[in-house]
């Protein structure tokens, strides 16, 4: 290179530098903006194309220019959602949903959720695909005709983001599985509440994200109904595991109907979330007991199942997991008693059933059941011990004790049933410690061993408190003093906002309201009038920032009645919780910490305010972060309560 050929070089060189700098100022690069059009005029209702489709393949095409247009609620910014984005015809209650099918990832960059877009329809095609209705351009699946992504080529000139706000998409609310079976609208945003994975997904990640492999997850509701929630192996969350908590999950609702014949059934339902925030599972588990820091290990129970109904195989305190087959161990009566039965008779393939007791072994110090048994071809019931195991988790995962030769359980008839329940024996549990279980495993096949077998009286024995605390009330309980400070938002419910502001996301039942009037002095209480038809929790209150570092008990008035008493758990630090049951109560009372919740007993103070205690002494370890839960109260189910509380405190 000459002389002047390296000054020109370097001129153009410099002249290029000076041109970029006078474009970035500060180094900082701004993200492009994402472009929107306003030039067209929407002029067909989603609502109009639907009524024009065939449900059963039939594929429309359009050669004029018919515009439709909706809101995204779909993003692919995690990878859970590919090529495709799904709008509905409202930001809320709407009544149409459908897919846009577009060959280009990071769509979320041009149609972000809460855009309204518009899609010209000249060109390309709309029919159902798979029980979904699709915008896209046709393809030959081996044969079939199908509605498939528009080209790149053709997204910009059919797919537009309208240069209107981003809005906030208000999802619709459903109770459980059947709630949305009945008015769940595809290719829309909706919230499920009260659902949790199933026990079968306890300790499993949303997808295989080694292997990016999508995977469904099953997601159940109180009433054991089930939907599958379909996430990709591409997902940004892939490998997290699953949440083991209740709660409500918000979704993009899908199908995919493989016959293609328009009649999709529950089996067939697909769920899309976003990404993990719209999994809010922070409530304990329910129907089968609860999860990880949610759970009551017990080291004195007696447990007759008469407080349950017939067929019911759902249990607040303990885990009914049915690894293998569909069947699970249920509430049955004869002759006016109840107890748990489990069988295999008439059911295809195998049948593994676990009923877990959580169980504190430190304290406990033995345990003792009764069994009865029919139509005997053979012995299905195993019975384990784990300290291993968190109820919640994986089963498959523990270590299981095998203890059935320690009892004498019972074999029945080859015909009929035995005619009395036949009593264990005993089992220390002296020599074991910490939390753990106790696995009742029914082990049979309807091919096999279809024995039924029936348990009753589940005992466990705490020596230094034979009665479960079940009895602990007492005289001479002292009114606050003067250092009592409220144990939470709103604790005595005058301010029924700041209460309701200060519980947390599992939120209040409807059966408790401000009782106007009903509290102390004629202020204001918490009232609770109905019949549950579950052992609920009625509220559970955060954990407020001025809790005092040293304290010795809390303190509330109680005034009213009710057939089953009420349970209460204060929190600690780690999440896990005490419990203190107020059994039968009729006036002041000190209540002791308890092995687990119980709703024994009955509540009448003849009309009076009664103060009741709960004795904090030798606890040092409750929650006084100002974040978290603090205190939850709780009642027995299928039984009325008419009750008032107020001025709850802690000193």
């Amino acid at each position: 290179m000459n002389t002047i050929k390296k000054i020109r070089f370097a001129l153009i060189a410099a002249l290029g530098l000076l041109t970029i700098n006078s474009c970035v100022k500060d180094d900082d690069w701004s993200l492009p903006p994402v472009e929107c059009n306003n030039s067209w005029e929407t002029n067909m209702s989603m609502e109009e194309l639907f009524n024009m489709v065939d449900t059963t393949g039939g594929i429309l095409s359009f050669d004029t220019e018919r515009i439709i247009e909706g809101y995204v609620v779909s993003s692919d910014s995690t990878g859970n959602f590919f090529k495709t984005v799904s709008i509905q015809n409202s930001p809320s209650n709407p009544t149409r949903g459908l897919q846009v099918e577009m060959d280009r990832t990071n769509l979320y960059n041009n149609f972000p959720v809460g855009s309204r877009i518009q899609v010209n329809l000249k060109g390309l095609n709309v029919g159902y695909d798979r029980g979904m209705l699709k915008v896209g351009s046709n393809y030959d699946s081996n044969g079939t005709i199908r509605v498939g992504r528009m080209a790149e080529a053709l997204i910009d000139g059919h797919v537009k983001k309208t240069c209107d706000a981003i809005v906030s998409i208000t999802p619709q609310v459903f109770n459980g599985v059947q709630e949305v079976l009945n008015g769940g609208i595809f290719n829309t945003l909706v919230t499920i509440n009260g659902m949790q994975f199933a026990d079968s997904e306890m300790g499993q990640t949303y997808a295989d994200a080694a292997g990016q492999q999508t995977v469904n997850r099953k997601i159940v509701d109180e009433n054991d109904k089930n939907f599958v929630v379909r996430n990709s192996g591409y997902a940004t969350f892939a490998g997290d595991l699953l949440p083991t908590g209740s709660g409500s999950i918000t979704v993009v609702l899908s199908a995919y109907d493989s016959n293609n014949n328009g009649a999709i059934t529950a089996s067939e339902y697909q769920l899309f979330i976003r990404d993990t925030n719209d999994v809010n599972f922070n409530n304990p588990r329910f129907g089968d007991g609860g999860g990880p820091g949610n759970t009551d290990f017990v080291a004195c129970l007696n447990e007759g199942f008469e407080s349950y109904t017939v067929d019911n195989s759902t249990f607040p305190n303990y885990e009914n997991i049915a690894k293998a087959g569909t069947r699970k161990w249920q509430i049955k009566e004869f002759g006016g008693n109840k107890y748990i039965q489990m069988g295999a008779n008439g059911t295809t393939g195998q049948s593994l059933v676990y009923f877990i007791v959580p169980v504190d072994f430190s304290n406990a110090d033995k345990f003792s059941f009764k069994t009865k048994a029919g139509y005997n071809n053979g012995a299905p019931l195993k019975v384990y011990y784990s300290t291993s195991y968190t109820p919640g988790e994986n089963i498959d995962n523990a270590n299981l004790q095998n203890i059935t030769s320690s009892f004498t359980i019972a074999t029945g008839p080859t015909t009929g049933y035995d005619d009395n329940f036949t009593d264990s024996g005993e089992y220390s549990l002296a020599s074991l410690s910490g939390n753990g279980v106790i696995v009742f495993a029914y082990e049979g096949s309807g091919t096999g061993v279809t024995t039924t077998m029936q348990i009753d009286d589940i005992k466990i024995t705490d020596n230094e408190d034979p009665n479960c605390n079940n009895n602990p009330g007492g005289p001479g309980v002292n009114p606050p003093s003067a250092s009592a400070v409220p144990l939470f938002a709103g604790h005595n419910f005058e301010d029924w906002s700041t209460f309701l502001a200060g519980i947390n996301s599992f939120g209040i039942k409807s059966y408790a309201t401000q009782g106007v009037g009903k509290g102390l002095e004629g202020s204001a209480s918490l009232h609770i009038e109905g019949t549950p038809t579950a052992n609920d929790y009625v509220f559970t209150n955060l954990a407020p920032s001025n809790i005092p570092a040293n304290y010795s008990r809390i303190t509330f008035y109680i005034k009213g009645t009710s057939a089953k008493s009420v349970s209460l758990n204060v929190y600690k630090a780690d999440g896990t919780y005490y419990s203190f049951n107020l059994a039968s109560l009729s006036g002041d009372a000190s209540i002791q910490v308890a092995g687990n919740n119980q709703y024994t007993g009955t509540i009448d103070t003849g009309g009076n305010w009664a103060l009741v205690e709960l004795d904090l002494s030798g606890i040092s370890d409750l929650n006084l972060s100002g974040s978290g839960d603090i205190f939850a109260l709780k009642v027995g189910k299928e039984a009325a309560y008419n009750l008032d509380f107020d001025n709850f405190t802690i000193e």
